[in-house]
């Protein structure tokens, strides 16, 4: 067999040398982004457990809370979506550095050659026939003048991780749109339990002026109609909060990736106690803590390296191949006789149409784009955190106020309701009192449920590094990802 010869091995490796020489260009900076951020938050800083490791949600302090979101986070469908998308990433990115490996190929062919001639009296006569039997081994590889292969696997890496922070932020997401659906049924359980007392009381008082027209005759017909509608008024609104409580806990069912069922939750019937207020860090924090800031920000530096790409394919390419062949007329031969190639092929857009140009020009516009989306992402991640505090902080204003009157209010139907014994005043004010009084004890619990809402708001919207842990409910089935990767969704 033949070998190559010593003068061809010595070519092989100056070009090699040159090639890794070559590489010059530099890849293009991302624009920095500044946005003024402010010094604080509008709340002051608390003394209460700092943001961290521990899902948020866990400090309400409610065993089926940490249930209902646990099972969100193992069943939901958006986040399994968002998990496939990851992997779909994982491997863009191996096939991304694949061209950093040089390729080898094997190849076989049989042919048959017939070569004819018209002879005298037009029949084709065969001068030559023949069979060809080839087997060899074709190595290519292209040298990376410029950086174009390492910058497009740069770009695919980093679009990973921010597929990867694309997952926590979904998580995240999910955790939030769980305990709303949870507090939603807390709530209107607690009003049904709230209107059955006030339809128990209403009861109590119906027969109580029925009895005062039946035998003391000091009441009239019309205040028994006013108060049977008031009582009707008030078993109205049990309907309407259980059908409430079926759709939020169908919502919940859902999230956890089950049909809609009215057992998809054993939420309690009484709301939790506000839980101490969380450590506020400066803003700057929310930086490292949202996982969508940090997908926002990787996509920056992505397509910053597609830029890079983009423009070291406007220069010339530089490729190696090396093959070895047996080759024979019969296959018994096949190994008598080996050619052996190796060749450097230099490759240079020269008109292109402005293709390349064009493609330069469509990556800087998607580098100026993300940076914009980097920049929105940062400011709605401020706006959440501070329309959180300023619910809370008006919801608790409101609270305090609404507290006070519900107070008056039960000593203003205790005294209509002497006046009217007393023959003083109409029974239209003990109805109207008794209204009032029962409006504002409906309030309150809605009140303090919006309270605990912007509470679980201002925690979610603060992040955290629980979303880390998540784990890929189908990894066992997916195959190990390449040391290239990034495979967790912890990745930076």
């Amino acid at each position: 067999m033949n070998e190559l010869g010593p003068a061809r091995l010595t070519l092989a490796g100056v070009v090699l040398v040159v090639a890794a020489g070559c590489r010059s260009t530099p890849e293009p900076a991302a624009d920095s982004v500044e946005i003024a951020l402010p010094a604080t938050l509008s709340a002051p800083t608390a003394e209460g457990a700092e943001v961290g490791a521990e899902p948020w949600w866990r400090t309400f302090g409610d065993e089926s809370l940490d249930r209902s979101v646990d099972r969100v986070l193992d069943g939901n469908y958006e986040l399994r979506q968002a998990w496939s998308r990851l992997r779909q990433s994982e491997a863009s990115a191996r096939a991304a550095g694949a061209p950093r490996i040089p390729s080898l190929d094997a190849t076989a062919s049989a042919r048959y050659q017939e070569i004819q001639q018209s002879g005298n009296g037009g029949f084709n006569i065969p001068i030559r026939t023949g069979e060809t039997y080839s087997l060899g081994l074709s190595l290519g590889y292209e040298v990376d003048l410029f950086g174009r292969i390492d910058s497009t696997l740069k770009a695919a890496r980093l679009e990973e991780a921010a597929t990867a922070a694309d997952v926590r932020a979904t998580g995240l997401a999910l955790s939030g749109r769980a305990v709303d659906a949870w507090l939603t049924i807390v709530e209107r359980s607690a009003l049904t339990d709230l209107v059955g007392e006030q339809v128990l009381a209403g009861e109590q008082l119906l027969e109580l002026t029925e009895a005062r027209f039946a035998t003391a005759g000091t009441g009239s017909a019309l205040d028994v109609l006013q108060q049977r509608r008031q009582l009707e008024g008030t078993r109205a609104e049990l309907p309407l909060l259980a059908g409430e409580v079926e759709r939020a806990r169908y919502q919940l069912a859902v999230l956890t990736g089950e049909a809609p069922s009215d057992q998809a939750a054993d939420a309690p019937r009484e709301l939790p106690a506000l839980p101490p207020l969380p450590v506020l860090d400066v803003p700057s924090a929310l930086l490292t803590r949202r996982p969508d800031v940090i997908a926002a920000g990787l996509r920056v530096e992505s397509a910053d390296a597609s830029v890079a790409a983009a423009i070291a394919a406007r220069y010339p390419r530089l490729d190696l191949s090396a093959a070895y062949n047996f080759d024979a007329n019969e296959l018994a031969d096949i190994f008598d006789r080996t050619i052996s190639s190796i060749a450097a092929n230099v490759v240079g857009p020269i008109v292109d149409g402005g293709a390349r140009r064009a493609e330069v020009d469509r990556q800087r516009a998607v580098l100026e784009g993300a940076i914009d989306g980097l920049n929105q992402s940062i400011l709605a991640a401020l706006q959440e955190v501070e329309d959180a505090l300023s619910l809370e902080r008006r919801g608790l204003e409101r609270i305090a106020v609404l507290e006070l009157q519900e107070t008056l209010a039960a000593e203003e139907l205790i005294q209509a309701r002497l006046r009217y014994a007393g023959g003083v005043e109409s029974y239209l004010e003990v109805l109207a009192a008794v209204q009032t009084e029962q409006a504002l004890q409906r309030l309150l619990i809605t009140e303090r449920a919006g309270v605990l809402r912007a509470r679980a708001q201002l925690l979610r919207a603060l992040g955290g590094s629980w979303t880390e842990d998540l784990e890929d409910p189908t990894a066992s089935a997916t195959p190990a990802a390449s040391n290239d990767t990034a495979p967790t969704p912890g990745a930076r």
